[in-house]
């Protein structure tokens, strides 16, 4: 199964570099106190590691407890906050699962179906020295097509552009080098202050050594879109290589030529939108 979905996302991404759309990166800065190095956090007691990478970004993180102590995590008071806007980790819901129990012995068994309900997890327990995936994520960026409007100082024209750089009059032309070859390329960019960021936002953890919290510790962090550049998609993606993947379903065995790419622009803390073809 994760051959095949490998296939998919390998063909997804020859499809978008043939039709040459242009791809919007959007970089961030990690900022505030705890600082985020090459996509990581640390303090004396846990190691975060972040990749955002993804189609207008995602808040995924995995957890390391760095201690000779288990760790306990509270999902109810942690969030993600994207400007200045608070969004719950931990929601309580219960979900149903079905089984059948066997009643009976030997030739006379029969079997009954039975349900049990599930809590989602609220506090995440980590032993010593161990690492874990984190359940949950948010989208961080809007999927919606964005409008912004300026008006003359004597408010009789006004024109309106969407998040396309292009048709930014406030980015600059510029000339990138080239991922795929010699020289350069062209491109637009957009850089902003933290003050100015269109996005600005944060994840918040609170744990604890002891399992009913008497001495929570939190750990904070936070970044702002920085800088945008849009480009060719086959600028984006980089250099290809022609591999053979081996594929197994229902039995059968297959191979297929795939073209992978390099993607020279990837980093944990930066995320990319296809704009319109």
């Amino acid at each position: 199964m994760k051959t095949i979905k490998l296939t998919m996302s390998i063909a997804a991404i020859a499809f978008l570099a043939a039709c040459s759309p242009s791809i919007r990166l959007t970089e961030t800065t990690s900022t505030g106190k705890q600082e985020v190095v090459n996509s990581v956090c640390e303090n004396a007691d846990l190691k975060l590691n972040y990749d955002m990478w993804a189609e207008n970004g995602i808040m995924y993180f995995s957890i390391y407890n760095k201690s000779d102590s288990p760790v306990y995590i509270d999902w109810k008071r942690s969030v993600f906050i994207y400007n200045d806007w608070k969004n719950d980790y931990w929601v309580e819901k219960s979900t149903t699962e079905n089984y059948l129990v066997p009643v009976g012995i030997g030739k006379n068994v029969t079997y009954e179906r039975k349900a049990s309900t599930v809590v989602a997890e609220r506090y995440t327990f980590i032993p010593p020295h161990t690492y874990v995936s984190v359940p949950m994520t948010y989208k961080i960026a809007n999927t919606n097509i964005e409008t912004n409007s300026v008006t003359s100082p004597d408010g009789k024209t006004t024109v309106t552009f969407t998040d396309d750089l292009k048709l930014d009059k406030s980015a600059i032309k510029v000339q990138i080098p080239s991922t795929t070859g010699s020289g350069q390329v062209k491109a637009f960019e957009k850089s902003f202050t933290k003050d100015a960021s269109p996005s600005v936002f944060r994840n918040f953890l609170t744990y604890s050594y002891d399992e009913k919290f008497v001495n929570e510790r939190t750990i904070e962090n936070e970044w702002y879109v920085s800088k945008m550049t849009q480009m060719k998609a086959k600028n984006f993606f980089g250099k290809k290589t022609k591999v053979k993947i081996k594929v197994k379903t229902k039995g059968k065995k297959a191979s297929q030529n795939v073209k992978v790419y390099d993607s020279p622009y990837k980093k944990g803390t930066s995320y990319y939108k296809t704009m319109s073809f």
